[in-house]
């Protein structure tokens, strides 16, 4: 990857770890991998959710990430899909947010070095706490002093400033590739 000019490239949040032991060692330019955040399983360009409740003719004053709107799967009750809808359309993201700090080595190692992180669900005061957390995390794989003891300190400072109303996994991380559909 890189032959027809480009500088870098980004790693789909569906890519399994196992998947990318195979994929990386063959790409000569920098990877950017979501290591912590929402994860957007869906996006329309279509105003969905004024569509629906024109429809329905209910009035609402926000449609946005803050009013805390979701959608269920029919028969799924765990289901939670958080939506909202913006100036560029309707989007979904999946029950949980992704939390890869205990899976920063493996990352660094392989290497993966260019970290996202994503809070448009976080908390405005906290979502610098856990960036700052990943950061440090950071140099201190630079350093070589990241120890088990290091990230497990980190991980509960990022779980501490997670919102309630959202768990933290690790997404496609550690899932066999053949269950990935």
């Amino acid at each position: 990857m890189g032959q027809q000019g480009a500088k870098g490239a980004v790693i789909a949040n569906e890519v399994p770890y196992r998947e990318l032991v195979d994929l990386v060692p063959n790409v000569k330019i920098p990877l950017q991998m979501l290591v912590y955040g929402a994860t957007a399983i869906h996006q329309s360009g279509r105003p969905l959710l004024s569509n629906y409740f024109n429809f329905v003719q209910a009035h609402q004053d926000k449609l946005d990430r803050a009013k805390g709107l979701f959608i269920a799967e029919p028969h799924k009750p765990d289901t939670h899909y958080s939506i909202y809808e913006d100036m560029n359309g309707t989007h979904v993201f999946a029950n949980n947010d992704v939390d890869l700090m205990t899976q920063l080595p493996k990352l660094a190692a392989l290497p993966v070095s260019h970290w996202f992180l994503d809070g448009v669900f976080a908390d405005p005061d906290n979502f610098p706490k856990i960036a700052q957390a990943f950061a440090q995390a950071r140099d201190w794989l630079a350093s070589q002093s990241l120890t088990a003891a290091k990230i497990a300190d980190l991980e509960n400072l990022v779980q501490a400033n997670q919102p309630a109303n959202r768990q933290l996994d690790t997404g496609f991380f550690k899932i066999d590739p053949s269950e990935v559909k």
